[in-house]
């Protein structure tokens, strides 16, 4: 037996709908067909052919044909099209409509569009009422220039949020984002990354295992290793902030800096940089201030590595070299690469220097071969004094008393007014400097010490030759 087409047939939804908590049951209504049939020695089912509409509140759902069960469920079959008054059209090939549960189970080259935005998988359920879509099977997402493909992931057309998981890969002209897990917000353009993720837009490449990006700021914050690296630097730790529109960055943790990034704060540090000048460190300990430059800082638990040529100043006390270590809880600093120290105006050079701080101010200092010291007589001249190892003594951050240890040598001057400048020259095993408020004021000669006292107005039996200062850098 047939029937034609047959209006005002109502069918009777119940129950939630991916989450729905509205109270209120969805209508199904057979809005019309071509034949309506049904035999019950073939099926328990009602038969729609041809031009098949059906009535979901504010959507309308066409399709070549369908079976209505006794249960409530709908089966439909062959460009199946759905559309909603919002704008929302869902293409498929086959689908179910469950009362139950008051979802459609929409499969076969499925294709959900809403505004710009679309979703094409193999399979996907879309919620009635709550506007939900989720699929479980590799899915291409496509608004303007951006293309997105995941494994898994949930839609909200009333929020404009999207989820998305298991290896989840955008791009964006030569833009590409890589993760395992993370959320897309349409209307702020906020990135929200739950898992391992890469980042790399325009030039940057940014890792992480959590974060959040905003698309419109240029701005995040990114945790787990984290790090962005470009053109200008690196930039990495345990957790950064970053704006790439100001070019700045923020690090907390385990943390290496080089090139334009980054300014961080972490307790009394603060490491900041620019693309004009190199990676600064800033520790603040009571009044005392410690300062450092490099092209590239590294930081690891309690270990502070500044690579690229450093310069370092504290008050009157200064230094430069090609890299340093600094072992933060024992105080103790290495200077490697033609190292060069200053206190006040006394210059200190050696092939490698150690130094312990206290408080940020040099309290002992070693300088392990061809150890040699400047100290002011005048403006035009320098007494010298070098030799294998040189071991210094500061007291409140001054320069007190040097030992010269293994094929010492000194030239010191004696100047009585302009016209009468003397010289001494000596070498020894041992020489001893003491100083006060600078300056050197005495020097003791030790283990078999030889040398000789002359005017320099007088013509010298050898040139005296004193190793040229050093230009102290500024910071």
């Amino acid at each position: 037996m047939t029937t034609l087409v047959v209006l005002g047939f109502y069918f009777v939804f119940s129950g939630d709908v991916l989450g729905q908590t509205s109270n209120e049951k969805q209508r199904i209504e057979i809005i019309g067909a071509t034949v309506i049939e049904r035999d019950p020695n073939i099926s328990d089912a009602s038969r729609l052919i041809g031009n098949v509409r059906l009535g979901l509140e504010d959507a309308v759902l066409t399709c070549d044909s369908a079976y209505r069960f006794d249960d409530g469920r709908f089966e439909v079959f062959r460009n199946v099209h759905i559309t909603e008054g919002s704008g929302t059209e869902v293409f498929a090939d086959y689908a179910v409509l469950d009362p139950e549960v008051e979802v459609v189970e929409i499969s076969g080259e499925v294709r959900f569009m809403h505004e710009e935005f679309s979703i094409e998988c193999p399979a996907m359920i879309y919620g009635l009422e709550s506007k939900l879509v989720s699929y479980s099977q590799r899915a291409k997402i496509i608004e303007g220039d951006r293309v997105l493909f995941s494994d898994n992931g949930v839609y909200s057309s009333k929020t404009d949020r999207l989820y998305a998981g298991g290896e989840v890969e955008i791009r964006e002209n030569n833009d590409l984002i890589i993760s395992d897990s993370l959320a897309i917000d349409r209307n702020d353009k906020t990135l929200i990354l739950f898992k391992t993720s890469t980042l790399k837009i325009e030039g940057a490449v940014i890792k992480c295992e959590t974060g959040i990006y905003d698309g419109e700021l240029e701005k995040g914050w990114f945790a787990g290793n984290a790090s962005i690296e470009d053109d200008g630097g690196l930039l990495a730790g345990d957790s950064i902030v970053v704006s790439r529109a100001n070019n700045e960055g923020t690090a907390w943790g385990n943390i290496t800096v080089s090139g334009d990034y980054a300014k961080r704060m972490d307790g009394s540090d603060i490491v900041e940089g620019s693309s004009t000048s190199k990676v600064r460190v800033v520790n603040i300990e009571g009044e005392d201030t410690l300062k450092m430059n490099s092209r590239r800082l590294v930081r690891e638990g309690d270990m502070l590595y500044n690579s690229g040529g450093v310069v370092f100043e504290q008050g009157t006390f200064s230094g430069q070299g090609d890299s340093l270590s600094w072992d933060r809880k024992s105080n103790e600093i290495w200077l490697l690469g033609e190292p060069v120290v200053w206190s006040d105006q006394d210059e200190m050079t050696g092939d490698t220097v150690k130094m312990i701080l206290q408080e940020n101010r040099p309290e002992l200092m070693k300088l392990m071969g061809n150890a040699n010291v400047l100290s002011p007589t005048n403006d035009s001249l320098d007494h010298q004094i070098s030799g294998r190892n040189l071991d210094a003594i500061f007291r409140d951050g001054k320069l007190k008393k040097v030992d010269v240890k293994g094929n010492g040598m000194v030239v010191y001057y004696s100047v009585d007014d302009e016209n009468n400048v003397s010289v001494n020259r000596a070498t020894c095993a041992h020489i001893s400097l003491v100083f006060t408020d600078g300056l050197v004021k005495r020097i003791t000669l030790l283990n078999k010490p030889e040398g000789r006292f002359e005017n320099m107005n007088d013509k010298l039996e050898e040139d005296v030759s004193v190793k040229a200062r050093i230009a102290k850098p500024e910071i």
